[in-house]
């Protein structure tokens, strides 16, 4: 069995730094981590490979040593082949680049029998890449699972939503979004670590998938988002002031809509 698993490396929101004046991010201050769904997915891979035996590549889209790390700390995990798209700037991409990047890696590649994608980044949670890259290839695509089961050419996939636990189940090949919920990814110990050092990085162009034009998105301006609070003070110090304060703290929440 030949899985493939998409990764990305993504903006730590949490970790992000601005500047007091412009408002603007620090852009060396940026922090780029292996996602926690994208650890997820890759665990699921890795468990069918310790079952079966299955081939696990990993792919990432971007270009310079930090690309190289992550598919290395992938490889550190237990991944079995990896590719860098080398492709300046991937942030800027469209997600629908992203998709047809993938779909003509895979055309390149050869076929795989089961695609697994982190749910969503930790920096855009858009979900929209599993669905799209499943469209192009014409292939089921299942979202949102937290639980995965392979048995011969089939799968069972289970998915917890608002209102139960749906279970899906077909043929493969197939592209399937795993969540956080999924898994606890495993931790490379030292020798692994030491090992996939050793392990060839596959470099693949633009020239090569015959994409020569992608889409990208044109950003004007990031700034920090700021809540402008009132900072309005209401004293109360005996049972009339305390009387008083309460009703006027109703008046500003109805004023506000909050209320």
């Amino acid at each position: 069995m030949k899985i493939l698993v998409p990764i990305k490396l993504s903006v730590d929101s949490n970790q992000v730094k601005f500047d007091a004046h412009s408002k603007e991010p620090i852009a060396d201050a940026i922090v780029r981590v292996f996602g926690d769904t994208d650890k997820c997915a890759l665990e699921e891979a890795l468990k069918l490979k310790d079952k079966i035996g299955a081939e696990v590549t990993v792919v990432t889209i971007g270009y310079g040593r930090e690309y190289e790390r992550l598919i290395r700390d992938a490889y550190a995990m237990g991944a079995t082949k990896g590719y860098v798209i080398k492709v300046s700037d991937p942030e800027s991409l469209t997600i629908l680049s992203v998709a047809k990047l993938l779909y003509r890696f895979i055309e390149k590649t050869g076929s795989y029998d089961l695609i697994l994608i982190g749910y969503g980044s930790i920096d855009t949670h858009s979900s929209a890449l599993p669905p799209l890259l499943a469209s192009l290839l014409n292939v089921p695509f299942i979202g949102g699972v937290d639980s995965l089961n392979i048995s011969d050419n089939t799968f069972e996939a289970y998915a917890t939503m608002e209102d139960g636990v749906y279970v899906y189940r077909g043929e493969l090949p197939a592209v399937i979004s795993i969540t956080s919920e999924a898994n606890m990814p495993r931790i490379p110990t030292l020798r692994d670590i030491l090992k996939s050092k050793k392990i060839p990085i596959n470099y693949m162009t633009l020239e090569e998938l015959g994409l020569m034009e992608i889409d990208r998105i044109n950003v004007m301006k990031i700034l920090r988002y700021e809540v402008k609070r009132k900072k309005q003070i209401i004293e109360a110090s005996d049972p009339d002031s305390i009387e008083k304060a309460v009703d006027l703290i109703i008046n500003v929440l109805k004023e506000e809509g909050i209320i």
